[in-house]
């Protein structure tokens, strides 16, 4: 056999291994199961003096689903709900720290998030970068302000023990505190809406943009903040 023949033979069968790995389905790769050594144990919590041992639903419903589970709750529907939680390692310091949050801003970031979500459905993607400023720009603003109205509803704690089942000497003791304030929905998209229309005056005027800016406070009065 001439080298031309070996040659062909070579590229040929390097062709049929290349197709036969192309046609293969590409696997996604199993996920591998994680062990820890440590665990959790509840020691004492709120209701435990008044023998109370329900957890409430927002706290349960806000550890596994976070805020957007909570406001479809049957008490919150109507309400945008938001949950500012704290470590602590003394507990009077941790309701000290309940009791003087920051609710506004939390507020703000929250409203960031999810402004910034509204505005990007709104856009389906098609936002360059000339207008990426622009609307950073109206997010920035409207997070700058202190949102009124909220109200307390209600306040939970918990004296949570990590431990390692390997060294049962060694453990750490924490209390983790969840506040819940709730706004009614009207009342903030009409602030949030508000705020959109002078940040959106303050800046450059265009006919996309204000039909974009439009469209953002359309989705949020007829639906609210997703």
């Amino acid at each position: 056999m001439n080298k031309k023949i070996l040659t062909f033979v070579s590229i040929l069968a390097l062709i049929t291994m290349l197709t036969s790995c192309a046609s293969k389905e590409v696997e996604d790769p199993e996920a591998k199961e994680l062990v820890g050594t440590v665990n959790t144990v509840v020691l004492e919590h709120k209701g435990t003096a008044l023998g109370v041992n329900l957890l409430p639903v927002w706290v349960e419903t806000y550890i596994y689903e976070g805020i957007t589970g909570v406001e479809k709750l049957k008490d919150y529907q109507d309400k945008y709900c938001f949950v500012a939680e704290e470590i602590s390692t003394d507990l009077r310091a941790g309701l000290a720290w309940a009791e003087g949050v920051n609710m506004p801003q939390t507020i703000a970031r929250n409203v960031q998030t999810r402004v910034e979500s509204t505005f990007s459905g709104a856009a389906s993607g098609a936002l360059d970068s000339k207008y990426n400023t622009y609307f950073e720009s109206i997010v920035k603003t409207i997070t700058d302000i202190d949102y009124s109205g909220a109200k307390e509803a209600g306040e939970w704690w918990v004296l949570v023990r990590r431990y390692d089942n390997d060294v049962k000497k060694k453990y750490t003791d924490e209390y983790r505190i969840y506040s819940l304030y709730t706004m009614d929905k009207d009342y903030l998209d009409m602030q949030i809406i508000n705020a959109i229309d002078k940040a959106a005056k303050e800046s450059e005027p265009a006919a996309d943009k204000d039909q974009l800016i439009n469209s953002v406070k359309d989705i949020i009065q007829a639906e609210g903040l997703k």
